[in-house]
């Protein structure tokens, strides 16, 4: 059996998107944090006028807590905005990972490279034509280059287009698996 074995990762551009996604982020989290200040100061302010200073000094620590949650949680999902996508090519099968902050993995795609309708180059509008109302998935860097290519494909029962950036190793590899009549590479 002819075993082929392929790896590769492409690093996800910072696009508008992101940088929305950053601001709602901030701004989620700034929200929350005024409206848990004027919440526990009120609190902490009334502890205090009724000479309860313990307990003052017991919400004034709750929101020092609190803030420092909602920072950290927002931090975090700051950093997952940055990710990269990796390609494993293993005797025809393509499976596609998403890695966030390079440590958190999670599979989104897998499947076999035979059962694929039409793999062409983004630019092919000739051999794409045909699927362009279906919903896309973007696996790329977001950039189109050269070797950025579109695959159709049923995923969890649904047709989908899906845009990936292989090398020209994967695509060859993949060229064995597939009919010449699907897979069109760029000229």
């Amino acid at each position: 059996m002819n075993d082929v074995f392929i790896e590769q990762l492409v690093k996800k551009n910072f696009d508008q998107k992101d940088r929305s996604r950053r601001i709602y982020i901030i701004g989620i989290a700034i929200a929350i944090i005024i409206f848990m200040w004027q919440m526990l100061m009120d609190s902490a302010s009334a502890a205090y006028a009724e000479g309860k200073d313990s307990l003052g000094m017991g919400f004034t620590l709750m929101l020092v807590i609190l803030i420092g949650i909602v920072v950290f949680v927002a931090y975090k999902k700051i950093k997952e905005l940055n990710c990269e996508f990796e390609y494993s090519y293993t005797d025809g099968m393509l499976d596609i990972d998403i890695i966030k902050n390079r440590s958190k993995r999670k599979r989104i795609f897998e499947g076999c490279v035979s059962e694929f309708e039409v793999m062409a180059h983004i630019d092919d509008k000739e051999h794409l034509a045909l699927y362009m109302n279906l919903p896309v998935s973007d696996y790329s860097s977001t950039e189109i280059l050269g070797n950025t290519y579109v695959f159709v494909a049923t995923y969890k029962g649904k047709k989908k287009r899906f845009i990936i950036e292989p090398k020209e190793e994967l695509i060859l590899a993949m060229r064995k698996d597939m009919t010449p009549r699907r897979l069109f590479m760029k000229k």
